[in-house]
């Protein structure tokens, strides 16, 4: 028992993430991404050449332009119609629902006969009544042409929840009580002799116009084949075929689609082949009037797709979950896990590919990957969180005694605690309240003590915000740097930001204390730029990261002349070399000229800094 417990150890939130990756897809959490892989596939794949038995002939905008604007006298489909005289079947993606003249009904219902094997589409809308319920109201052809034809389909064709047209809706049921046929399945019937009374369904997931079996869901819907985007059927303009440019012999035979590929017509469609990028990839959405030609395609060939049923899609995610715990738990570490997952996902992607590419069968593999990739974060995951269980005990120890970012530091490069250090050029940072002593001889110690605290929180927050790291607090002061552990090229512009941000806090803070009645703070600060020595000083029980040298000194000298000078900041022209944002200060800066420092040689230029539209603060203590 034991046993299993310890191989089991580890892989709670594995099994968890199985269960829930299965639970969402059969929610339909995956859909999307399912249809999309799907259309992946044919994009992979590659256009192929369409059947050469079935064209085109498109109302395009070269047509519109020479016969003139939409709707065109029925006339000009019966002329068209002549010279498709010995087509094996005309299908019209129109619909010839308005009235009309007598005149052009009477010529295309001619022409229509004359053909002999034309059909005309119809529509079905959706209307609301008063009660608030949809009905399907059915959009018919005119009674005169509607004799005449040897079919009618309805042109209707389903999006997914995408807007992608992948299949279309074969049959309905609705309007008459029996199978009406779709445009492509209309044309079918009419290319074959076969009467729209022979149009059966076992009720299995198949429906026979026949001897063809298509294959459909429970909305009677069948996923087609697509040979390629836009323009992959032979198209020919309506124009061309009508004034003679095109031969009509090339048309003999074929069974062809007239429709509109006009931009003004709207009546274009997303397939799988559309790219989201038109321009560059060149993939456009298609004219509808295409799906009902790839359809028809699909239908000779009998090459329909199938999508595996959803027991199948679950078997095979447990396959892949139960493969990538293997896999990952296996692995000695991070990246033989990740090695050992790609391994599986991609057998899985190509077992997916080849089921689709040779058996024609859409098998999910959205949610496989998904579940592949979620076990591999969730155990790497759950693994570092004992790691950092460790590093924890490690940072709550180093956090007493040294800055955050410095914890960080020596927690990813723990090899760098030792004595000694290193020559690095930063900016440092002396703070201290002006008049503490006075403040403090007749406050009590608590009250001492919750002031220091209420004020140093504020100021050690501005610090960490800038970059700073907190080197120590000196009674009332506060001693920091920039540009230490972590190196910033602009450490002097970090340092200078965060003393006039400090600054505003305090005039806050003063507010807040003068309205309660309590004594004011006023601060004085220090800043200066340099090379010093950084690094952890101390004896292997008890080591402080801090910093040391003559720039030390100066920043702290600095500090303490703002009394004299009468100026909350004071930084030297070291500092003011070292910004590198001089085009775009947070303060004013101004020259208090040039001074001597005590303990050193040489004379050192001052300046002071004011915030910009912001008057200096005030409140001293006394």
């Amino acid at each position: 028992m034991r046993g299993w417990v310890e191989k089991l150890k580890g892989k709670g939130v594995a099994f968890a993430l199985v269960v829930l990756v299965m639970v969402t897809s059969l929610a339909g959490a995956w859909e999307g991404l399912e249809l999309g892989l799907y259309d992946s596939w044919f994009k992979l794949r590659g256009a192929r050449p369409a059947p050469e038995d079935i064209v085109v002939v498109a109302i395009d905008d070269r047509s519109i332009g020479e016969i003139g604007l939409l709707p065109w006298p029925r006339q000009m489909y019966a002329r068209l119609l002549e010279k498709l005289k010995d087509a094996k079947v005309v299908c019209f993606d129109v619909v010839f629902d308005t009235p009309g003249t007598p005149e052009d009904n009477a010529a295309l219902a001619a022409a229509v006969k004359a053909q002999g094997r034309v059909v005309l589409g119809n529509m079905f809308s959706f209307e609301q009544n008063a009660a608030g319920e949809v009905y399907q109201v059915p959009r018919f052809p005119v009674k005169q042409l509607a004799a005449a034809t040897n079919g009618i389909g309805f042109a209707n064709v389903p999006e997914d929840v995408d807007s992608v047209i992948r299949r279309v809706t074969t049959v309905d049921t609705n309007t008459f009580g029996r199978p009406f046929p779709s445009l492509s399945v209309a044309t079918y019937l009419v290319e074959k002799g076969l009467n729209p009374n022979s149009l059966k369904l076992d009720g299995k997931g198949v429906l026979y116009a026949g001897d063809l079996a298509v294959p459909i869901d429970n909305k009677y819907q069948s996923l087609i084949n697509f040979w390629g985007p836009a323009s992959t059927f032979q198209t020919y303009s309506f124009t061309d075929i009508l004034n003679d440019r095109v031969s009509s012999d090339k048309l003999a035979g074929k069974v062809v689609f007239i429709g509109f590929t006009s931009a003004s017509e709207h009546d274009y469609v997303t397939t799988p082949f559309t790219l989201g990028n038109m321009v560059l990839g060149g993939a456009l959405p298609s004219p509808g009037v295409e799906v009902h030609a790839s359809a028809l395609a699909t239908y000779h060939a009998e090459s329909f797709y199938k999508r595996a049923p959803q027991a199948v899609n679950l078997v095979i995610l447990l396959l892949v979950g139960v493969l990538s715990v293997a896999g990952v738990s296996r692995a000695k570490n991070p990246l033989r896990g990740l090695l050992y997952l790609l391994v599986i996902l991609a057998a899985a992607g190509v077992g997916v590919y080849l089921s689709w590419y040779y058996g024609r069968y859409w098998v999910n593999l959205a949610s496989p990957l998904g579940l592949g990739m979620l076990i591999y974060t969730g155990m790497t995951a759950e693994n570092l969180v004992r790691t950092e269980m460790d590093r924890r005990r490690t940072r709550a120890l180093f956090a007493r005694y040294v800055p955050p970012a410095v914890v960080s530091d020596l927690l990813q490069h723990p090899e760098d605690i030792v004595l000694g250090g290193m020559r690095v050029e930063l900016t440092i940072f002396f703070s201290d309240v002006r008049g503490f002593t006075s403040f403090s001889e007749d406050k009590t110690p608590e009250y001492v003590v919750q002031r220091l605290n209420e004020y140093f929180t504020e100021m050690n927050a501005i610090i960490f915000k800038h970059g700073g790291t907190l080197d120590k607090y000196m009674g009332d002061g506060i001693m920091a740097f920039f540009g230490a552990p972590i190196h910033y090229e602009d450490h002097a512009d970090r340092a200078l930001a965060a003393s006039l941000e400090m600054l505003e806090r305090l005039k806050e803070l003063n507010k807040k204390w003068e309205d309660q009645g309590e004594p004011l703070f006023n601060i004085g600060v220090g800043i200066n730029s340099g090379p010093v020595v950084v690094g952890n000083v101390g004896s292997p029980e008890r080591m402080d990261y801090t910093i040391m040298g003559g720039e030390v000194n100066l920043a702290s000298r600095l500090e303490s002349m703002n009394k004299e000078y009468k100026t909350n900041i004071i930084m030297s022209d070291r500092a003011l070399k070292y910004l590198k944002n001089k085009d775009n200060l947070p303060g004013e800066i101004t020259l208090l000229g040039e001074t001597s420092v005590r303990g050193m040689v040489e004379k050192v230029l001052i300046y002071t800094v004011k915030a910009k539209q912001v008057s200096e603060a005030s409140g001293e203590v006394s």
